[in-house]
Formats: C-alpha cells, sequence, structure tokens
C-alpha cells in the first residue's frame, strides 16, 4: 500500500490534503504537525532531528508532502532564527531520515522578484525578506534529492472551521470584516491567489502522473491585492468602505510589488485548466457556507 506523510496538517493546506487523499484513495496517510489536531497522528517538532529520527525507525514513506512552515513574514523578521528552524532545518531532518522518500516541497512564489513579473519557474530567484531567504535555502535541500516535487503556490485561499495560531490570507480579511476595521491593501502588489481545494487536486495529480522539477500554482489572471479583496468583498456582500487602498511603501516588510507567476507548465503537464479566479471565489463563498 502507498504510504504518505503530510506535515503541517493543523494548517490550511496540510489538512486539506489529508482529507481529501483520506477520502479519494486506497493510501496509508499519515497527518504530522507540532500540536494535536483532528488531522494529526503524530505530534512532533520537525526541526528536533532527534525526533526526526526516531519517526524513521518506524519505518518509510513513499510520500512526504511537507507543507509544515512559518510563513508569516512580519513573524519570520522578527523570529529570524525560529523561522530558519521550521523552514529550513526542518527541511534538512526530512530529507536526512527520509531520502529515498518522494518529496513534494511547498515554497512559495514570491521568491521571484523581477520588475515584469509574469514569471515562469525559469526566472531567476531572489530574497526579499527572511522568509523568501528561509525557502530559497530549503528547495536547495529538496532539489539534491533524488526524486522531489517544488510548487511555488501564490497565495492560497481557504476557510477553515476551526481557529490556527495562525490565520491564511482570507481567514484574516474575514476577521476584519466581523471586527469592523479597516483594511489597508497595496493598490500596486500584484498576484495570481489560488483556491486551497485547486492546490489539493494539482497535488494529487501530480503524485498519480509522477511529474518532477518546479512547478508555479496560482490562478491565469493577475490580480493586485486591493481588487482582489475588493472582488471577495463583493461576492460575500462585505462592507466594501473597510477597503482602504495603500501603496505597498506603506508596509512594514518589503515584498515583491509584481509576484505575478505563469502557471501554465503544471497546467500542461498534467493536461488540466484552473478555473478561473470569478469561480475560485464563487467556490470559496459556497465553502463558507
Amino acid at each position: 500500500m502507498t504510504s504518505i506523510l503530510i506535515t503541517g496538517t493543523t494548517g490550511q493546506v496540510g489538512s486539506n490534503i489529508f482529507e481529501y487523499t483520506k477520502k479519494h484513495t486506497d493510501w496509508e496517510v499519515t497527518g504530522l504537525s507540532r500540536r494535536p489536531g483532528e488531522a494529526v497522528d503524530i505530534v512532533a517538532d520537525l526541526s528536533d532531528r532527534e525526533a526526526v529520527k526516531k519517526i524513521a525507525r518506524s519505518g518509510n514513506f513513499d510520500y512526504i508532502i511537507h507543507t509544515a512552515a512559518i510563513t508569516k513574514t512580519d513573524i519570520c523578521e522578527k523570529q529570524k532564527e525560529a523561522c530558519y528552524s521550521a523552514n529550513v532545518v526542518a527541511t534538512k531532518n526530512l530529507a536526512e531520515f527520509f531520502p529515498s522518500s518522494r518529496m513534494v516541497f511547498f515554497s512559495t512564489y514570491a521568491v521571484y522578484n523581477t520588475l515584469e513579473g509574469n514569471c515562469d519557474e525559469t526566472c531567476p530567484v531572489s530574497p526579499t525578506n527572511h522568509y523568501i531567504f528561509t525557502k530559497i535555502e530549503a528547495e536547495g535541500i529538496v532539489r539534491a534529492m533524488e526524486n522531489f516535487l517544488i510548487l511555488r503556490p501564490s497565495v492560497i485561499l481557504g476557510y477553515t472551521r476551526f481557529e490556527r495560531e495562525t490565520k491564511n490570507y482570507f481567514m484574516q480579511l474575514l476577521d476584519n470584516i466581523n471586527a469592523k476595521r479597516t483594511m489597508h491593501s497595496p493598490v500596486d502588489q500584484y498576484f495570481n491567489p489560488i483556491f486551497v481545494d485547486c492546490v489539493t487536486y494539482l497535488v494529487y495529480q501530480g503524485l498519480k502522473k509522477n511529474i518532477n522539477g518546479i512547478y508555479n500554482i496560482g490562478c491565469n489572471e493577475d490580480i493586485s491585492k486591493f481588487s482582489f479583496n475588493r472582488m471577495v468583498m463583493e461576492r460575500f456582500n462585505f462592507d466594501e468602505s473597510l477597503l482602504e487602498g495603500i501603496s505597498s511603501g506603506d508596509l512594514q516588510v518589503a515584498r515583491p510589488n509584481n509576484g505575478t507567476i505563469s502557471s501554465k507548465k503544471i497546467q500542461a503537464d498534467l493536461g488540466f485548466e484552473l478555473p478561473s479566479l470569478g469561480e475560485m471565489i464563487n467556490k470559496l463563498y459556497i465553502s463558507t457556507l
């Protein structure tokens, strides 16, 4: 039987992949996180080398889907050592003790930093903050493995019905709406957000079709964060007066202004066309009902 370890299963992406594979496959699925949760079978700190060694003693995994990370840029800037440990050391430990496993590693679209945007997988990478630096270094560890799939997703959208220590893009927006806080959203930062169910399906198909290498994942439309937030607020009938456009220069931590990516490669290799951004937002809306 195919065995699969999914790290970070108290998070949005990890828990979604865990639930999907449990439902749609006969694989032996194991969820791992630093904290207990509904989708957690093993509680462990992956930055602890001895803890990972102990897991490896109990057996190998055919696939490791590594979603666990500290992803908040502000936190990473303030807690650089903790960020490095969670994002780089943990990846190094997995690679060391599971060298024959096929690693699916979640990186980020923010590794690119070009004025032109629309980056494909051959574009140069450059860290604009500490979080991105750790992802680029972790990518290097994964690329040294025999069998790997590195995913560089744009911002991933999803609704979670349980409380989390850190919240994803949409859940932060929802919190602000419920608290009637004005949101300051950059009008000059562009990206390609993607619904979490689409990400999960691409991962599943990527494993089935055994694709290898580096792949971008994002919707096919470029949009500013301000315009995207407005689209979400319109679909959910939220109070749009709570949304205010700002310049990216007003943000505390630097991020690439043009974070747009091309996801043509993964769609071509999997023979699958991603739905439109409007359809994704509608799926997001339905998931909250």
